[in-house]
């Protein structure tokens, strides 16, 4: 896989009841100031985002569902479907609603009708057999996404898949080779280790350890995350790399190129890592790079565009960017990126089509033509930053 609104400057004092002090170091005063936002901008326009993806894309019963790809065509690919699960599994996060909940199941359910529970390697167009190997970010992010469902749930089948499909990747990708770390597919097909295997996996590693308690878990999210941070990240600056790949001559080649989805999904690997074992090292690393994302991979203050057309695997990038960005602020209490957030949010939900839906490009209207699940999907997720902070319950 690969990836305006113009602020008042006036700003009110919120006090919000039953606000989380925050954890730690993390903490910031309980007084939050936000800025004043639009009357439309309320916490029913996420809700309304929701709906109407849901309306363009899922496809299914209130039971058993999947998202298609666009309007026209069949489900979307295996690690999306995953990704806009998580966008689900983030509302309820937030609000509680157990419409969210229900929902979230109901997707399970349909990967499960549609890939099984062993999602190690690819099946047949037929069924039956195999033709190779899923890519091991792509396993990863459903493992997140099972986990998480798991611990939403109280369903013992997603928790099982989760630690069944995350021993199976680590047992077969991590090597000593290039220092460490896990490979993005195999050592012999496209060998690279690069950050989207590797922060999922530190990741999921963290919620299987929060949901089991075997110490492996949180053991094996830290030697991930050493390794990634020695070779993928510049703690100077914040800069997340993509990639390290051998160069044919006996040396190692980075790939630096910039990605929100990168810079996103760093930030949630120190920042789960922070929640569990509160060494301040982990909270000082995804606020340098989130820091960075901020003044680096945006245009105006909006969101770089990681892709430069529709359907791209890089559409739905800012969306992972904007789960764990807005995981680590809430869980951590830090007000200080709210305006920056809501001015994503106002920005990408002010091009919104008449039908509720907005595409990759959030400084651009979004039209009514063929549109796909993924690329829209990023800004229902950015859209949580309008979810009251209050409602929300910190993932341990």
């Amino acid at each position: 896989m690969r990836a305006r609104w113009a602020i008042p400057a006036a700003v009110i004092v919120v006090l919000v009841a039953g606000l989380s002090s925050g954890c730690g170091r993390g903490g910031e005063a309980a007084i939050v100031t936000r800025p004043v936002v639009p009357p439309a901008l309320t916490a029913a326009a996420p809700r309304q985002a929701l709906v109407a993806f849901d309306k363009a894309f899922y496809v299914g019963s209130a039971r058993q569902g999947f998202y298609v790809d666009s309007a026209r065509t069949g489900p979307a690919d295996f690690w999306k479907q995953a990704e806009m699960l998580e966008t689900v599994e983030d509302y309820y996060s937030l609000t509680r609603d157990p419409a969210y909940e229900r929902h979230a199941v109901a997707l399970c359910r349909g990967v499960i009708g549609r890939y099984g529970s062993d999602w190690l390697y690819l099946p047949s167009v037929t069924g039956h057999g195999r033709i190779g190997q899923r890519a091991n970010d792509d396993v990863m992010w459903m493992v997140i996404a099972f986990a998480r469902a798991a611990a939403m749930s109280g369903d013992k089948t997603y928790l099982d898949a989760a630690a069944q499909n995350f021993d199976g990747v680590y047992a077969r990708a991590w090597s000593s080779a290039l220092g460490g770390g896990l490979w993005w597919r195999t050592a012999g097909d496209r060998p690279g280790k690069n950050t989207t295997t590797n922060a999922p996996a530190v990741i999921a590693a963290v919620e299987l350890f929060k949901a089991t308690h075997e110490r492996r878990y949180r053991a094996t999210a830290e030697t991930i995350y050493t390794w990634m941070r020695a070779n993928l990240y510049d703690p100077r600056s914040g800069r997340v790399y993509d990639s390290l790949v051998p160069n044919g001559v006996g040396g190692i080649a980075i790939n630096r190129v910039k990605f929100t989805y990168n810079q996103g999904s760093f930030i949630g690997a120190a920042a789960l890592l922070y929640g569990v074992t509160h060494k301040s090292a982990y909270y000082g690393d995804a606020l340098q790079a989130l820091s960075y994302t901020q003044a680096h991979l945006t245009q105006g203050g909006i969101l770089q565009n990681d892709s430069t057309q529709a359907d791209q695997d890089s559409g739905g990038f800012k969306g992972i960017f904007a789960r764990w960005g807005l995981t680590f602020t809430r869980d951590n209490n830090i007000s200080r990126f709210d305006s920056w957030f809501r001015l994503n949010a106002d920005t990408a939900w002010s091009e919104r089509n008449s039908g509720g839906v907005v595409g990759w490009d959030w400084r651009a209207k979004t039209g009514t033509g063929r549109l796909y699940s993924w690329d829209c999907s990023s800004a229902v997720a950015m859209m949580e930053a309008l979810l009251p902070v209050g409602t929300r319950a910190v993932r341990r």
